[in-house]
């Protein structure tokens, strides 16, 4: 089982097709008016009553730091939050459930699916942006269960994770990418 990851140029092909499925239905959606004239009047399509908003992430809590799919079951996907914890789907993201609200922090850094047992998911806390309002974390953790359950499995002191490899092979070996605090030395620093 490989997983989409936007930081690979198959993750990047997918988040490119969903961006044009996306647009071509927006854009798909609006009927074409003419004025009594024959041409388009702006005014006239139904794009006018939709309302632009800012959504993120450019405010603090609408920052998204990762997402992680299963391939082999893109309905099933994780989305980690900034400063929101870790969101499940398993139906396309028509609906998303909360599954990291009881764990020490839910400042969300790096999502990883193990590609050998979708069960497996690591996720690394405290996000990697270094700004003035980032939110640490407490460590890593493991579900083994699809989310339903999580054990916090070190790193505790790390602050910032920003990145999480499980072996395809061996869903027990985990490489972490830790950045440690932003501004000031720590032991827990460096790829465990």
């Amino acid at each position: 089982m490989n997983i989409i990851n936007p930081r690979n140029s198959l993750g990047r092909a997918f988040s490119l097709r969903l961006l044009s499925f996306v647009s071509a239905f927006v854009l798909g959606a609006s009927p074409v008016v003419h004025g009594q004239n024959g041409k388009l009047r702006a005014e006239d399509t139904a794009l006018k009553n939709l309302k632009w908003r800012e959504i993120g992430p450019a405010i603090m809590g609408g920052r998204i730091d990762d997402f992680a799919v299963v391939e082999g079951n893109p309905s099933t996907f994780y989305v980690g939050a900034a400063t929101g914890g870790v969101w499940k789907t398993t139906n396309a993201g028509t609906t998303f459930e909360p599954v990291f609200d009881d764990q020490g922090s839910t400042s969300i850094g790096d999502i990883c699916i193990a590609p050998s047992d979708p069960n497996v998911v690591w996720v690394g806390t405290g996000e990697p942006n270094n700004r003035q309002s980032s939110s640490w974390g407490d460590g890593i953790y493991r579900s083994l269960d699809g989310g339903k359950t999580w054990d916090n499995m070190g790193l505790k002191d790390s602050k910032h994770i920003g990145r999480v490899l499980i072996d395809p092979r061996n869903p027990n070996v985990v490489y972490v990418a830790v950045l440690g605090h932003l501004w000031g030395p720590n032991r827990e620093r460096g790829v465990y």
